[in-house]
Order: structure tokens, then C-alpha cells, then sequence
């Protein structure tokens, strides 16, 4: 008897092992044996970077709740249409298509509010389109000083040098760390070899260190930082650093001189990938940022979208603000 019991205990013990091991999802191996990330993904979402104050009791949505939102996101989306010059065109050409479900109520998982933290006294903070289509979804609509923010941000005061134009319209821009989902162009290709790994969109190119090099000496900075990256188990762990002091922070606060930002990357499906980030910037927030969301394998291709500082439509803005000075004469 127990010879049987025993024998009934090892296969059992079997049973849930194998169970157990098939629950947790191995990702493809490449040639070098490491997990496989390559592939078009989409990271488009419905959930907006902060939570909303008309929901900050809650961190998950029901999906009427979600559908009801994200219709409020369009709507406000479309009226910012309105008093930015893109009314002709509107926003239609705008890939809105959700791959993911996702009924989260912020990207932002801490602090637990779903919410920024404070900012140092002293730090500026831009207002970002994510800040505006809140205002307007929670029908609040934006106050006088945000609107008048949002239109210098489309068109300016004056146009008397390359100087007076947006950075994104003189084309002075490199690639997002952390990568997060904006209202548009959310697609990344992932391109993988033993020792690189490189984040490709129609804009740029974020080629991340896999050869276990240092990070490189402090007076070596660049707009997208220098990254590094090494494999812990199934998870890619990307840390960025070495930041310039031009572009900000993060969401439009302060600038990225000092800025820490440690990603993870884990393919958790055929056809997923889970991505997180943790931002540490102790000159522009009061505490760390860490946030979430997943990517989905798509049927897709990314085609390139060039620009150069000095490009035509720069010049002809400055021809055309000189003809409305003569035209006010």
C-alpha cells in the first residue's frame, strides 16, 4: 500500500511540475539562445498616461466604462482639431486601432495615484496634448492660461527666426526614453543581433548596447542618452542615461540631464510583449515614475519619415509671417 502511495505522490508531484513549467510562457530563442523580440509591435492604447481625476478612484475600468472614455478622448481630440490649424485635415488619418485590451485607468502604475508626482519649485513644466484632451474629455475644457499654451504650441507668437519655431518643427528630435504610447505612431520594429539591440520607428533609431561595455564617461550626452542593455531570465533590462540638457524630462517637465530610466522588456505571448519602465530624476521630480504597458505583434511595416532642420516648409513659415506683417501695414 505504500508502495502505491508512493508511487501515486511521484507521478502527482510530476503532473504539477510539467502543469506548472507550461503556465509560464518561453519565448522563441534566437541563434544565440536569447529571447526573441524581433517583429513589427504596436503599443497603441486607450489608457492615457495619468489618470483622470473623474476616475481616481478607480484603476481598472469596465469595458463600457473604457468605450464610454475613450469616445470622450475623441471627441476631445476633435476639438482641439478645431483651434489648431489641422481643422481641414482633422484627425482621421490618426491610427486608432487597439491590438491589446487594456482597461487601466494610467500608464502610470507609481506613485498609486496614477498620477505625476510633484515637480522641484523652480521646474518648468510644458503643457503636453495628453494634458489638454483630459481637460476637455472631463468636459471641464481648458482654462485660458492652457488654451493660450496650446495655441503658442501650433502656431507661436512671432516668426523672426528658425529660433521662435517648436524644436519638432525645425525637425530637432531623437527617440523617446522611456518609450511610452502618444496619441499617434505607436509602432516600433524590433531588430536583434548577439550584441546590439535596435528600437526602429518611422522617426528614429535607438540602438541599445548588449556587450556588457560601461557606460560611458559623463561628458559623452546625447537627446536620446546612451542605453545599455542585459538579459535577466526572459526579461530585457534597458538602462538610459547620460541624457543631454535640451529636451525635457519627462512629460514636458524639466530637462533630462540627470535622468535615470531603467526599461524591461519580457515577451509573455507569441504575439506580446510587456513592457515597463521606472524614471528617476531627482533635479525635476519629487519621486520615481514607473509605469506600464503591453505591446502586440502586428502584420505591419515601418516606413521612414525624414526631415531636416531647414527644410522648406520652415522657410516658407518665415516667408509667410513676413507677407502678413506687410499685409497689417
Amino acid at each position: 500500500m505504500r508502495r502505491h502511495l508512493l508511487v501515486f505522490l511521484i507521478v502527482a508531484t510530476a503532473v504539477a511540475s510539467a502543469a506548472a513549467q507550461e503556465g509560464k510562457y518561453r519565448a522563441p530563442r534566437t541563434e544565440t539562445g536569447r529571447p526573441d523580440l524581433q517583429g513589427v509591435w504596436s503599443f497603441n492604447t486607450g489608457v492615457p498616461l495619468q489618470r483622470p481625476a473623474a476616475v481616481a478612484d478607480k484603476k481598472v475600468l469596465t469595458k463600457e466604462e473604457f468605450e464610454s472614455r475613450r469616445a470622450a478622448m475623441v471627441n476631445a481630440l476633435k476639438s482641439i482639431g478645431k483651434i489648431a490649424p489641422v481643422e481641414d485635415v482633422g484627425f482621421d488619418w490618426m491610427d486608432g486601432r487597439l491590438h491589446v485590451e487594456d482597461l487601466r485607468t494610467s500608464l502610470i502604475t507609481y506613485p498609486e495615484n496614477g498620477r505625476l508626482p510633484a515637480t522641484l519649485d523652480g521646474v518648468r513644466k510644458m503643457p503636453q496634448v495628453d494634458d489638454f484632451i483630459a481637460l476637455i474629455a472631463d468636459g471641464k475644457g481648458p482654462p485660458p492660461a492652457a488654451l493660450g499654451a496650446l495655441l503658442a504650441m501650433f502656431t507661436g507668437g512671432k516668426k523672426d527666426s528658425y529660433t521662435d519655431f517648436m524644436m519638432s518643427e525645425r525637425c530637432l528630435f531623437d527617440a523617446p526614453v522611456p518609450l511610452v504610447p502618444q496619441i499617434d505612431d505607436n509602432y516600433v520594429q524590433i531588430v536583434q543581433s548577439p550584441d546590439h539591440l535596435v528600437l526602429i520607428s518611422d522617426f528614429y533609431r535607438r540602438i541599445i548596447g548588449l556587450d556588457g561595455k560601461p557606460q560611458v564617461g559623463d561628458a559623452i550626452r546625447s537627446w536620446a542618452g546612451v542605453s545599455r542593455g542585459r538579459w535577466e531570465g526572459e526579461t530585457l533590462v534597458v538602462e538610459t542615461r547620460n541624457f543631454s540638457d535640451k529636451p525635457p524630462s519627462f512629460a514636458g517637465a524639466g530637462n533630462a540631464r540627470d535622468k535615470v530610466v531603467t526599461e524591461r522588456f519580457t515577451r509573455t505571448g507569441s504575439n506580446r510583449i510587456d513592457v515597463s519602465a521606472t524614471i528617476v530624476d531627482a533635479k525635476t521630480f519629487k519621486d520615481r515614475i514607473e509605469l506600464s504597458f503591453p505591446m502586440a505583434l502586428v502584420d505591419a511595416s515601418i516606413y521612414e519619415g525624414a526631415c531636416h532642420e531647414g527644410n522648406y516648409s520652415l522657410r516658407n513659415s518665415l516667408a509667410a509671417a513676413r507677407q502678413a506683417d506687410a499685409q497689417k501695414k
